[in-house]
């Protein structure tokens, strides 16, 4: 089935009226949500041999400049797709043009995007930055909620919201889905860091990929990276300190993200990208990346990884629907689900149990949260306890989930208006 999803990021681009610069790793659904959420008058593809796309037709960069330029002084909006491919001197004989009609560039190359806003870059102050990323989960939820039952729908929404596998979803089970995508696309998901490095940064490209398949196989703590990193020859120290940029560089292209320990020092680090995460641990474990593997060998570590990634997402959701910062809480033997904190406070309290609950589990949360202030949620598939409030823990099922959703998108519509 064919699932087109009304991304938040489109009117955010529709109703900037100055030039902006679209970037993300691939695979993001960059070059979807300009081609077929946004309006544009005319769509320039740079390819790898410098040639340009435009129409179905191939043409030069000289064609596509004039063209660029004309349609610029005309006030009409362009797009300029894998931008990073073109020369400096080009860029800036377009942005002379500034500020007429509406430029859109997109790319993923970090190098060429940071150089953009570089003090010294004759580009600057001429590009609104738009950074994409997975969907949001709130974007998901709404626009399948009527189409896939309600358990189903979080779970796989946790993982469409990578939009290059959307059409490969043919609603079967959730785990087959995963083992397939998984299993058929190892090149696919091992070569989402793209272009972010150009061919010159081939050394530098080694060491993103060794701490995205250490990040994904579960080391997540700097120290730890750093003495692997070091052992393998791919850093010259063992000081923590050298690997702090390449995981700022990561983080900042949208494959890392770092959550706060909360009551804690140091930083988690985690794959954003549910697919990756999945796929270097199962690596890590199986060697899947040299030989086949089958789903009944598989299955009990993959359930607990579609688990932890769901739990995730809904963390993702809390923290988008409440406006405030995602956090792990661990301590000695206790630990949370996560933490949605304003201003350094907890709002939420969350965990989640994706099955049928029963009291245990509500004795276990009250038990592990004792020290947390803020409102305690329980989310679950479903649950044995009747009432949706025990003991001052909010239980929340996949139902309630879509409820929050829709209120909180209308509560968004009202503002824009």
């Amino acid at each position: 089935m064919d699932y087109i999803i009304k991304r938040s990021d489109s009117k955010l681009i529709e109703n900037e009226k100055y030039w902006l610069l679209i970037y993300g790793r691939r695979k993001v659904g960059k070059t979807f949500l300009l081609r077929e959420l946004c309006k544009f008058d005319n769509y320039f593809t740079i390819k790898k041999d410098i040639s340009v796309i435009s129409n179905n037709e191939t043409i030069s960069i000289n064609n596509m400049v004039e063209n660029v330029k004309k349609l610029l002084l005309d006030n009409k909006t362009v797009v300029i797709d894998e931008f990073q491919r073109l020369n400096e001197s080009t860029l800036e004989e377009l942005s002379l043009l500034h500020p007429k009609g509406k430029l859109i560039l997109s790319g993923s190359s970090l190098r060429i995007t940071k150089k953009i806003f570089e003090p010294k870059s004759p580009l600057l102050g001429f590009f609104t930055p738009i950074k994409m990323s997975l969907i949001q989960p709130s974007d998901m939820i709404l626009n399948l909620h009527k189409k896939i039952q309600d358990e189903k729908l979080i779970e796989i929404c946790t993982f469409l919201r990578e939009p290059w596998i959307i059409p490969n979803y043919n609603e079967e089970e959730t785990i087959n889905f995963i083992y397939n995508i998984i299993t058929k696309s190892k090149q696919i998901i091992t070569g989402l860091i793209g272009e972010i490095f150009t061919e010159e940064e081939r050394e530098l490209t080694k060491k993103y990929e060794a701490i995205l398949s250490l990040i994904g196989s579960g080391i997540w703590n700097t120290k730890e990276l750093t003495s692997i990193l070091y052992s393998r020859k791919l850093i010259p120290d063992p000081s923590p300190n050298h690997i702090i940029q390449y995981l700022k560089n990561l983080e900042e292209m949208e494959l890392v993200e770092s959550i706060n320990l909360h009551k804690a020092k140091g930083k988690y680090y985690r794959l954003i990208s549910p697919l990756m995460n999945i796929y270097y641990y199962l690596d890590s474990r199986y060697n899947i990346s040299s030989r086949t593997i089958s789903l009944e060998e598989a299955k009990p570590t993959l359930q607990k990884l579609i688990n932890l990634e769901i739990q995730n997402f809904i963390a993702d959701l809390f923290s988008e629907i409440y406006e405030g910062r995602k956090e792990y809480f661990v301590l000695k033997d206790k630990e949370v689900d996560f933490i949605i904190t304003k201003r350094n406070k907890p709002e939420i309290i969350g965990e989640v149990k994706w099955k049928i609950i029963d009291q245990e589990d509500i004795n276990k949360f009250i038990k592990n949260s004792e020290r947390l202030n803020g409102r305690r949620v329980l989310i679950c598939k479903n649950s044995k306890i009747k009432s949706e409030n025990i003991e001052n823990i909010q239980i929340i099922n996949p139902k309630s989930l879509i409820a929050l959703v829709e209120e909180f998108k209308k509560k968004q519509n009202k503002i824009s208006i």
